[in-house]
């Protein structure tokens, strides 16, 4: 059964550009910032914004060094498609790519998606992508959700991980108060 090392779960965070025109300020670095003053633990984040592969890679590579490993949980928040991210418009990272990227570099961490649809794939894909990195779990969105609300679940995800060191309880924890919300955002978390 899958189990982190520690409760308090700090915050990785990796975003994208929701939108072509820059002008636009759409960021979830406000709900971090959010979470780490109200939380009574003080959950601290540190957040990025990367548009390409190479950021990305170079990002993932900084995270998973000894420096950085008390923030358990890597947050990639990206518009989404199945089975992958958009980077930018033009520019897609499979989730197998992503999986190479973090070959056996997650052990102790959640890779949390924070993007539509990436998680519409089979259960065995997760679980294959799961056992490559090393990760504790993996946990995402199978449909097109509002950038409002899911940026919201995501807050009530995070709070939860921090109480709980094996991932069932989280999973369970999150059915017992929020199993509707789960179900209309379609959100899973595949473990071992």
């Amino acid at each position: 059964m899958q189990t982190a090392s520690e409760y308090q779960k700090h915050i990785f965070c990796l975003e994208g550009d929701w939108h072509q025109d820059l002008r636009q300020k759409d960021s979830i670095e406000n709900a971090l910032r959010f979470m780490e003053t109200a939380h009574v633990n003080k959950i601290n984040y540190i957040h990025r914004h990367v548009s390409t592969k190479e950021e990305l890679q170079n990002r993932i590579n900084q995270y998973t060094t000894k420096k950085y490993e008390q923030f358990s949980i890597l947050y990639l928040a990206f518009h989404g498609v199945p089975n992958g991210l958009k980077l930018s418009p033009s520019n897609i990272l499979t989730l197998n790519e992503l999986s190479e990227m973090c070959e056996g570099k997650l052990h102790n961490k959640i890779l949390h998606l924070g993007s539509c649809e990436t998680l519409n794939i089979s259960k065995k894909n997760i679980k294959e992508i799961l056992r490559h990195t090393g990760a504790l779990a993996i946990s995402g969105f199978k449909k097109e959700v509002p950038f409002i609300s899911s940026t919201m679940f995501d807050i009530l995800y995070f709070e939860i991980c921090q109480y709980y060191k094996r991932m069932y309880s989280i999973e369970n924890q999150m059915k017992k108060y929020y199993g509707k919300l789960m179900k209309e955002l379609d959100f899973v978390m595949v473990y071992e």
